[in-house]
């Protein structure tokens, strides 16, 4: 929590690769928060900045997991809560997508899409607190899937094409609904052996682009 009450709040939304899972961990174990890329991009912003962190595993734009143990993944039912919940934001980043191209969830790249055009309009239709404005809102392309690696060739059959497509569509998406857009996708890369998560060092990368992208915006 961050004290300065003049501090711009920014809303992380994503899913494990926010979350911070360690590639090959099976979920067991989650990168210390100053290796987390909300964490690191706090520290690159300082103390006018509060980064609020809210990543979960398995989290799609807005559909639900077939499987009963993953309860509450989709992201369209929970975010008007974590909005409400955080309320007064100056952004929001929306990093999802990951999930949705998951061989059982059997989307095509324009039902992901559509899930983040809706997430994009919770956003936008949500109320503020007096003397407040919407926030800003920054779709980030996802870390794109190694589907042959031994993980991912479990679960994400297909994805690695969907993946690639959304860059350009998430592009489209943003001109046409006026939000900033950031496709990391040519700078950072899933685990080699895992292909779905970001190691560390992936991780300090895509904060720094987040960074620079965010304080573009406010030039």
């Amino acid at each position: 929590m961050n004290t300065n009450n003049k501090a711009k709040r920014i809303l992380c939304y994503g899913d494990s690769n926010t979350w911070g899972w360690i590639p090959s961990s099976m979920g067991t174990d989650r990168y210390p928060i100053n290796n987390r890329w909300p964490g690191i991009l706090q520290e690159k912003l300082g103390n006018d900045y509060e980064i609020i962190e809210e990543g979960l595993g398995g989290r799609t734009t807005m559909f639900d997991d077939p499987r009963p143990e993953f309860p509450e993944r989709n992201g369209c039912k929970t975010l008007p809560i974590i909005l409400e919940t955080h309320l007064p934001l100056d952004y929001v980043l929306l990093m999802l997508g990951t999930t949705d191209t998951k061989q059982m969830m059997d989307l095509s790249e324009v039902e992901i899409t559509k899930g983040m055009a809706e997430l994009i309009k919770i956003i936008k239709e949500y109320k503020i607190l007096k003397g407040t404005s919407l926030p800003n809102i920054l779709v980030i392309v996802p870390p794109i899937v190694k589907e042959e690696a031994d993980f991912a060739s479990k679960l994400f059959k297909g994805s690695t094409k969907k993946g690639n497509q959304l860059r350009q569509l998430y592009k489209e998406l943003c001109k046409k609904e006026d939000v900033l857009y950031l496709d990391p996708t040519q700078e950072i890369e899933t685990d080699s052996e895992e292909g779905v998560h970001i190691d560390a060092n992936n991780h300090e990368i895509l904060a720094n682009l987040i960074y620079t992208k965010i304080k573009e915006s406010l030039n």
